[in-house]
């Protein structure tokens, strides 16, 4: 290969290439890059760089200088060329497959990023002529006699066996902790490869269109919920709060079911990218990064001096019932506050319907600044389910670490009061939780600061 022929195959965005050079040289690229990132990592912070694991997770974060631009732009210097070689790699192989030249946007998708070049190096180069004298010449196989024909009834047996056994690799994985609980592969790996999986066995008799495609991708997540429910695993506010993340992702998966549906295909890829993806959890759970400290602030103003509000902060009395509709389902919902002792080191207990927050005192500035950490808290919610469940996801996943009450004075008596709450979250991707999160601490901040305020402003 001379060097016209070497630098058009990696820069040029004309051609095709197989599944082997693009599966050859994606892990070569990728060799490449992470032993660039090893030296640069030794040059910058010498004790310190990032495992091949350390690609799973976008959040992680291995180099912390005090000021990061020193890194960030160098990273992406040396990033770009690499990035720009896997898209034009991506392009040439999608190409070859005679997929959608848009499809190469899951290239930048986390997670699903690495099972897309998974299907892209197994799979084999359409030639949809060849389909129906391959069939004739092998004879039915397998799956030919163990699918129904009939649309419905190839939609519900396709769609319930995805879901069963992505359900079995959640349960899977939560009992024998082999991956990462609640991380990537959980809320974005399996929703894909279940929708894709479904989506390319219902094609197998027969090419099915692409919103056939996607309403068995969605009933597949369905079925999976379903089962999550009845088998005393997830409640119904989990499966509630994941499905925005999950619904969208199991279409996606369910779009590139309809694609690789409509090749050739030896081999139903679906097994192959199950277990791709419960592999990809295992190694998620080698690299689990530090959860980062998250705030949320919220104020209020209250028609009392600060002396009089204070009171009504280190304790207060039982709050009246609850009128938000979350609280309802089953999130913890304060209902009174107490303390032992006055000034640093005094104990706080903010109680709870699931149980008490055990919050020792850091800072008492009466009467201006109540600060406070968390030693002990109760589960966060009690989930919706016909059965007695505790998941895991209620045991430490979402940590209170510390609070503040900040009292401002205000002109004509008045007093602004601010509550913030410190908190962590195990739960990835974090952006989408932390989203999450500060909704359901922001409503038991108002419910809290609200009862400060009417108690304040009592004659």
């Amino acid at each position: 290969m001379n060097l016209s022929m070497f630098l058009g195959f990696f820069f040029s965005w004309k051609g095709e290439i197989g599944r082997s050079a693009y599966a050859f040289t994606g892990i070569a690229l990728f060799l490449v890059k992470w032993n660039l990132d090893r030296l640069f990592s030794v040059f910058v912070h010498s004790e310190e760089y990032p495992t091949p694991f350390f690609y799973l997770l976008p959040e992680t974060d291995f180099i912390e200088l005090a000021d990061p631009l020193l890194i960030i732009l160098p990273v992406f210097a040396l990033a770009l060329p690499f990035i720009y070689v896997g898209i034009v790699l991506t392009v040439k192989r999608l190409r070859s497959l005679g997929w959608p030249i848009y499809s190469s946007i899951l290239f930048f998708v986390p997670f699903i990023n690495l099972l897309f070049f998974f299907l892209l190096s197994i799979l084999p180069k359409d030639s949809s002529s060849d389909r129906d004298e391959k069939k004739e010449e092998k004879g039915p196989s397998w799956l030919d006699r163990f699918l129904p024909k009939g649309q419905v009834a190839c939609a519900a047996l396709v769609a319930g066996l995805s879901a069963a056994l992505g359900t079995l690799f959640v349960f899977l994985s939560l009992l024998t902790q082999i991956g990462q609980d609640y991380g990537w592969g959980f809320f974005v790996g399996l929703p894909f490869a279940m929708g894709l999986g479904s989506a390319v066995t219902y094609g197998h008799h027969e090419k099915r269109k692409v919103w056939d495609c996607l309403g068995v991708a969605l009933l597949t997540l369905a079925f999976s919920f379903l089962l999550l429910l009845a088998l005393a695993i997830e409640g119904i506010i989990c499966l509630f709060m994941a499905a925005p993340i999950a619904l969208p992702l199991a279409a996606v998966g369910g779009w590139v079911g309809y694609l690789i549906q409509n090749r050739t295909l030896r081999h139903n890829p679906s097994l192959g990218l199950f277990f791709a993806t419960f592999l990809l959890m295992g190694f998620e759970k080698e690299i689990v990064p530090e959860a980062p400290l998250y705030s949320v602030r919220s104020e209020v103003i209250v028609k009392a001096p600060p002396e009089k509000v204070w009171i009504n902060v280190i304790s207060f009395s039982d709050l009246p019932p609850a009128k938000d509709w979350l609280f309802d389902l089953g999130i913890a919902c304060p209902t009174c506050a107490t303390i032992e002792g006055t000034g640093v080191g005094a104990i706080r207990h903010c109680n709870f319907t699931t149980g008490p927050f055990v919050e020792p005192i850091t800072v008492w500035d009466e009467p201006n600044i109540l600060a406070f950490d968390v030693t002990s808290q109760p589960p966060p919610m009690k989930e919706l389910s016909p059965y007695d469940i505790h998941p895991p996801h209620l045991d430490g996943h979402l940590e209170s670490k510390r609070g503040e009450f900040r009292l401002e004075r205000l002109d004509r008596g008045r007093t602004r009061l601010i509550g913030t709450t410190w908190y962590k979250h195990n739960m990835w991707p974090a952006f989408y939780w932390k989203a999450w999160s500060d909704l359901l601490i922001g409503r038991i901040h108002r419910r809290v600061l609200d009862h400060v305020k009417n108690l304040s402003e009592e004659d």
